[in-house]
């Protein structure tokens, strides 16, 4: 037994620093609700000032510099792998303790939620003593040495839809290049992140290798004008993340990495298998309710296939609504939409699409209480209808027919976005083609809206900068260092 216990939303009143929960510097706190119904979940949430920033930075500092600069990396990877032995017992409570202002249906989290996370984590402790330089011959009479060195004081500003997972995403490739970290998490789903804090030290990570701190977009501000951390990584909004990138280049130009918003194409060829692609697309948009950057929200269907293919899907999109209601509920699916502010914009999206295209499915909200949205099918839109173009990260998707090849590549890379891309074809050479004519950072064939740890995950355009995910964001927590010897 580790001696961890999951703590009361209630207890969560401090932020956690150089090993262990400290109290704020002021008294400023905010509030976080229940989506299901708008209750209550706790008022007593602390917001970190300038002050409150510093000292997680400071504590990073030293750690940094102290007992984790001396581990090996065999010796971090054993920590990351007594992290990711510790999760296995507790992370299923922790992620019920989010879901409570999240919304997202705990019937997720022991699979789809926990090995997800628990196998990203192992992944990056693996990585830990395979990271290798570089060695160049003295040909010209100069020995070249290539090292990769930790960056130092990272930070990690983490989403409202999958704050835990993202948190292990940032934290597992810092931590496995040497590096210390500052995690703040959405100001809507701060629970389970506070609580994780403890478990870094059960693992045998030393105090003040991570620190987590909560407070909305003023502390997400502090973090990246702040001139001592020397790199953040932000999941989230563009806007957000274009206001990121500018406090950082205007503070100490802190490396920056960004993996935004989307408006993912799945495109649907007539030789598809009809059901695959149902099933992919569908699960596309409601996962979450639709509250994930990689939704495919775009679906082009082939002319000779679209009626087939829009009667099959609408009936699909009306049963899942069937399977949303309270998160906490096992038999749930799909929950609500993250707060009030998220509900309104959706809807008023939803009220302008009824003005810009043909609604074929839901449209309206769900129930008497909460944030709930009906799942949503709009076919036929405008060239320039807003639900086309602009995110929506609800359950609404926009079902568009094609001719040929050429056609819809160009309509799909029609956006700002550059995430995710879908194919269904059983044509192999035109799934190849058409990959590598979609101008997005992911491209599924026979799929769409899937991730995997092993290989680079980051989009194109304004969907981000950099990429998570796989050896290659190992090369954004490191810096190259070169050594001449002659």
């Amino acid at each position: 037994m580790s001696g961890f216990k999951i703590p009361s939303p209630e207890d969560l009143t401090k932020f956690y620093i150089s090993g262990d929960y400290v109290k704020p510097s002021t008294d400023e706190v905010f509030s976080v609700h229940n989506p299901k119904d708008g209750t209550l979940v706790s008022d007593k949430v602390p917001v970190a000032t300038a002050k409150d920033v510093d000292a997680a930075v400071k504590a990073a500092e030293a750690a940094f510099h102290g007992e984790w600069n001396g581990y090996t990396n065999a010796h971090r990877g054993q920590c990351l792998n007594k992290l990711a032995d510790l999760l296995e017992d507790h992370l299923e409570d922790i992620l019920k303790l989010d879901s409570l202002t999240s919304g997202n249906p705990v019937s997720i989290i022991p699979t789809r939620e926990k090995t997800y996370i628990i196998d990203g984590l192992r992944y990056f402790a693996g990585w830990t003593d395979k990271q290798t330089g570089q060695y160049t011959p003295d040909d010209d009479g100069f020995i070249k040495l290539v090292r990769h060195e930790p960056i130092g004081v990272c930070a990690a500003v983490c989403p409202f839809n999958a704050p835990v997972a993202t948190l292990f995403f940032k934290v597992g490739p810092a931590l496995a290049t040497g590096n210390t970290i500052v995690v703040k998490p959405s100001e809507k789903t701060p629970l389970g992140t506070l609580a994780i804090g403890p478990l870094f030290k059960l693992a045998g990570i030393p105090d003040g290798v991570v620190q987590i701190l909560t407070g909305a977009g003023a502390t997400g501000e502090l973090l990246a004008s702040h001139m001592r951390i020397r790199k953040i990584s932000f999941t989230g909004s563009v806007a957000t993340g274009k206001k990121i990138q500018i406090a950082a280049a205007k503070s100490n130009l802190k490396r920056v990495t960004l993996e935004l918003g989307g408006k993912s194409p799945a495109v649907v060829f007539e030789d598809a298998n009809l059901d695959n692609a149902l099933t992919w697309t569908v699960n596309a948009i409601m996962a979450r309710s639709g509250q994930v950057c990689v939704a495919a929200s775009r679906v082009y269907v082939q002319n000779s296939i679209a009626d087939k293919f829009i009667e099959e899907y609408s009936k699909r999109m009306k049963a899942a609504a069937e399977k949303m209601g309270d998160p906490a509920d096992q038999e749930t699916a799909y929950g609500p939409l993250v707060d009030k502010l998220a509900y309104e914009r959706v809807q008023k999206m939803i009220e302008r699409g009824k003005t810009e295209a043909k609604l074929v499915v839901g449209g309206e909200t769900l129930g008497q209480t909460g944030y709930f949205i009906q799942p949503t099918v709009f076919v036929d839109p405008r060239p320039d209808a807003q639900i086309l173009h602009e995110e929506i990260f609800g359950p609404v998707s926009v079902i568009n027919t094609f001719e040929t090849e050429e056609e819809v590549i160009e309509r799909a890379n029609d956006t700002e976005f550059g995430l995710m891309a879908g194919v269904f074809t059983r044509d192999i050479t035109r799934a190849l083609r058409v990959s590598a004519k979609l101008d997005s950072g992911v491209v599924g064939v026979n799929c769409v809206s899937v991730m995997n740890i092993a290989a680079p995950f980051g989009g194109k355009k304004q969907s981000g900068l950099g990429r998570e995910f796989s050896s290659e964001v190992l090369r954004a927590y490191t810096e190259p260092k070169t050594v001449l010897i002659k």
